[in-house]
């Protein structure tokens, strides 16, 4: 079993509810085992003009290849109804892979750690609450290290 950790966010319609259907999906499977979920959080956008998002991680276990997460990750998005859309724009849900067991991949269609997640507080403080030692694998450094060098700009509030 590897250790993996999801970046899951939704900023159209019932933003908890649409996480929370994406949760029961990814968990009804069998190759995943869901360990714990973090808080949700508030989150000022990124990008273009939009509704703010509400963002969380999971940690979860499986025996499957990273590339077979992202695939369930996406499959579970377009069930969710998300339609693609422009960069850094709105959607129902989005599902990213962060992290898997201290791997790092660069290929076209899965860069793992997942690209700029050390820039993102949205992203660092679930995953910091789920595991406060986790290092970034490619930098080397503990993500704890890595959160207070971000600038405030984007408001993140911890909603439970």
């Amino acid at each position: 079993m590897v250790e993996a950790f999801v970046g899951l966010g939704s900023n159209l319609g019932n933003r908890k509810k649409n996480i929370d259907n994406s949760l029961r999906l990814l968990s009804g499977r069998q190759d995943i085992e869901l360990i714990e979920r973090a808080s949700y959080y508030e989150t000022e956008p990124v990008g273009p003009t939009q509704p703010w998002f509400i963002n969380t991680a999971i940690k979860i276990e499986t025996n499957s290849p990273p590339e077979e997460i992202l695939t369930a990750c996406k499959e579970i998005e377009k069930r969710i109804g998300r339609v693609d859309s422009l960069k850094w724009g709105p959607r129902l849900v989005d599902l990213d892979l962060l992290l898997v067991d201290g791997y790092v991949l660069d290929n076209r269609d899965l860069k793992l750690p997942h690209p700029q997640m050390e820039e993102r507080r949205f992203v660092l403080l679930p995953l910091l609450e789920l595991e406060p030692n986790l290092v970034h694998p490619k930098l080397e450094t503990p993500l704890k290290k890595l959160l207070p060098k971000l600038e405030e700009d984007k408001k993140v509030i911890k909603l439970q």
